[in-house]
């Protein structure tokens, strides 16, 4: 009985959705920022503006950190929040599953940055809704090929990245950390088939340090030391802005223009990025509207929005 006060019950069903939990409850205390990696991120359907939604994912951590934005706009606070996903899923980024993904993801991104735009019009404040919000993916680009590797077809999508030498860092983590006060490891995507506990069986970590600097700021032990080393491995260079107060405003602008200048050498012809970190292909305009830089993802005929599949069984794709 002592365990099911742990657990989540539906009429006469229990489940375990503890790691959803911690999420919420560590969103809702964050002060400064939150930093996120994971392989997917979609969720709080019921919050999108569309008429065709699907019914399966409703978790509830986008919209919790879209509502944790709008309290720091109401109150006149800087609030960051960043998110590192993949690219594109993995596979084929044409397929109709990794298409209705996408889909989804962007319903997800576009609900957030319009709820924060409308947030920040009531507030009367001038400043934008990426200056809360950001999302990023990983990329690079080879300058040599490696000896004894076949020859791809010709016309196909491989003989295309063979010539550009771009290729997607996949990122599969699941991670956030809160304040570089603590942090969350596991194997829990942001998406319904993790978060429900009724799907998918998942594990996770959640640790604490609460040692913070004499002078009040942000916490600086190994949370902190790690969050700071994943910023430097991603960008290739450090900023004092980016260590010390990666809440502040000058440091999302900051940390948005460098994956900017990333992303335009990693589409171009052949410029080197300096780091891994790239903008999410993505415009978001002061009112919250989402479009894309272009309508594919590079040396790809796939949409970066996605599209739905209406064949398709949600729990796939959810």
């Amino acid at each position: 009985e002592k365990r099911k006060e742990l657990l989540t019950r539906r009429t006469d069903m229990y489940y375990e959705s503890t790691i959803h939990k911690a999420y919420i409850h560590n969103i809702r205390r964050a002060k400064h920022f939150i930093y996120i990696e994971n392989q997917y991120f979609l969720g709080s359907c019921h919050m999108w503006d569309k008429e065709s939604r699907p019914q399966k994912a409703v978790q509830l951590i986008p919209i919790t950190i879209t509502m944790r934005i709008i309290d720091a706009i109401n109150n006149g606070e800087e609030f960051a929040v960043y998110i590192v996903i993949p690219m594109h899923p993995e596979g084929e980024p044409g397929d109709a599953a990794i298409q209705e993904i996408l889909c989804y993801q962007y319903s997800t991104i576009s609900m957030m940055y319009k709820f924060i735009a409308d947030a920040l019009k009531s507030a009367g404040s001038l400043k934008l809704p990426t200056d809360y919000l950001s999302f990023f993916c990983l990329g690079k680009r080879e300058t040599s090929v490696p000896e004894g590797l076949a020859v791809p077809g010709e016309g196909t999508r491989e003989e295309a990245i063979r010539k550009s030498g771009r290729f997607m860092i996949y990122v599969h983590s699941k991670m956030a950390i809160f304040d570089d006060e603590y942090i969350i490891v596991g194997s829990a995507n942001i998406n319904q088939r993790s978060m429900s506990g009724k799907r998918d069986t998942e594990i996770a970590m959640g640790a604490c340090q609460v040692n913070k600097k004499a002078d009040g700021g942000l916490p600086d032990g190994d949370i902190a030391k790690f969050r700071k080393s994943l910023f430097i491995e991603h960008l290739n260079k450090r900023e004092a802005v980016w260590e010390d107060s990666p809440g502040s405003t000058a440091s999302v602008r900051s940390v948005r223009e460098e994956a900017q200048n990333n992303w335009d050498r990693f589409v171009s012809e052949s410029d080197q990025p300096d780091g891994h970190l790239l903008l999410y292909p993505f415009e978001v305009t002061a009112d919250g509207q989402v479009t894309t830089r272009t309508e594919c993802f590079p040396d790809t005929e796939a949409k970066i929005i996605g599209s739905e599949e209406a064949l398709l069984v949600e729990k796939i794709t959810t």
